[in-house]
């Protein structure tokens, strides 16, 4: 069991080790913890008040006991009867540790036998002890050492990827681009923005066509710019077939540079799915200049697939078995700043078109044309051949003579099949099996 329980702790230590508090944060928790207990039992204990008088000292217990005798003698000289105030006073001296040694050490004669009668189920006193005094020294560290390690692993795993992590991205948007309301509508008018300028690139390709692919099922367009959220996704879906889903396409910030609240964009990522082969999702990429020919930026951006270099105009083309996407920079700019020259955007613009991979979306092919044969010329001094003419008669031709019919003498005798004889009976095999078997026992030479 122990065993089982290592073996669990061991596999699941790379995964809670960033989690659990380092060492000094557990002993600055653990001295916090006994800095409190001194300022509560030294430096401003707490007051007891309304309390049992089992808890009060030595000294406050007689001085207990002496005014229940002086209250005893003064109702007793007057009552009828003293049965109930017997009852009354046994009660109270039960609350104190030792009535019976209290009344004998100041003479109390009067409740002398009362005090006799609460002995018997009068309240212990505490015993002080090292463990007692040092207990909640040891044992409230120990607790407060496993509650932060426990509240660690809990925020880690669950408190702060769910509520704290949302709020400080949403801080950090607002922060990084515009302060106040204005920090909500950046992607709105974004969105806004990228249907306009959809619809202006659909107008200047349908006067002049940039690609043979024909009409895109779909067009639309990602626009990065600092401030703002960029994490596209567009449906890719067929007008012409009451609004077909095919699949989706979209962009994503890559990989950034530099240090601060600003995010510095190098590389955009641009992907696409296809419904029909949906175990995968094709990506590929645009970096900047900086980002294209540094070797440690490339290592991490040729995993995602093919790396073109940003430029206006550039184009990237990803393919499934039924979707074709063309990803084109409409416009770009580069940044200016501390880091070094074209390494980062200021805006980038990339429309995205979509064609189905079909009759309607495959590029009209043209009729193959055979290639004309090459004859080489005779050369100058040859003879030339000049048949001789075909006589005009036609050719004899070639009969062969008619053969006569055989001629047979005498009869014909018409063959007969021979009769049919059993075959011949063979001799009865000998067994040589002296134990009646079927076992073969002819010698062996």
């Amino acid at each position: 069991m122990v065993g089982k329980i290592r073996d669990t702790i061991t596999g699941l230590w790379p995964v809670i080790k960033p989690y659990i508090p380092k060492p000094r944060q557990i002993v600055v928790i653990v001295l916090a913890f006994l800095v409190g207990l001194i300022w509560s039992y030294a430096l401003d204990p707490v007051v007891f008040y309304d309390a049992d008088p089992s808890k009060l000292g030595q000294g406050w217990q007689e001085e207990w006991v002496k005014l229940i005798a002086d209250r005893y003698t003064l109702f007793a000289s007057g009552a009828q009867s003293t049965e109930q105030l017997d009852q009354n006073t046994i009660t109270l001296l039960r609350a104190v540790d030792d009535p019976q040694a209290i009344t004998a050490k100041f003479g109390l004669t009067q409740i002398e036998d009362l005090a006799a009668q609460a002995q018997v189920n009068a309240a212990s006193a505490p015993q002080p002890s090292l463990i007692g005094s040092i207990r909640p020294w040891i044992l409230g560290s120990v607790v407060i050492a496993i509650v932060a390690v426990v509240g660690s692993l809990l925020y880690g795993f669950y408190i702060n990827p769910m509520l704290v992590e949302p709020v400080r991205r949403s801080i950090r948007r607002r922060r990084s681009g515009q302060k106040g309301p204005g920090a909500i509508q950046v992607d709105v008018d974004a969105v806004k923005r990228s249907r306009e300028l959809a619809q202006q690139l659909a107008k200047d390709e349908a006067a002049a066509p940039t690609t043979s692919f024909g009409p895109p099922v779909a067009r639309h367009v990602s626009m990065y710019f600092p401030g703002r959220s960029f994490d596209d996704s567009f449906a890719i879906e067929d007008a012409k077939n009451d609004d077909e889903f095919l699949g989706e396409c979209g962009a994503v910030i890559s990989e950034t540079v530099g240090v601060g609240e600003q995010e510095k964009v190098t590389a955009i990522e641009v992907w696409l799915f296809d419904k029909d082969d949906f175990v995968r999702t094709l990506t590929g990429v645009f970096a900047s200049e900086y980002a294209f020919n540094d070797p440690a930026i490339r290592s991490k951006l040729d995993p995602k697939g093919q790396v073109i270099l940003a430029q206006p105009g550039g184009t990237l083309t990803l393919e499934t078995n039924t979707l074709r996407m063309q990803a084109r920079i409409v416009d770009m700019t580069y940044g200016a700043g501390p880091l070094p020259a074209n390494s980062y955007f200021e805006k980038l613009t990339i429309e995205l078109l979509t064609w189905r991979k079909d009759g309607a979306a495959q590029p009209v092919a043209s009729v193959p044309v055979a290639a004309p044969v090459y004859t080489p010329p005779p050369p100058a001094d040859a003879p030339t051949f000049t048949p001789p003419p075909m006589p005009s008669a036609p050719l004899p031709t070639y009969t062969p003579p008619a053969a006569p019919p055989p001629a047979y003498g005498g009869s014909v005798t018409p063959l007969k099949p021979p009769p049919l004889q059993p075959p011949p009976a063979q001799p009865p095999a000998r067994d040589d099996d002296p134990f009646g078997g079927t076992g073969d026992w002819t010698p062996i030479g």
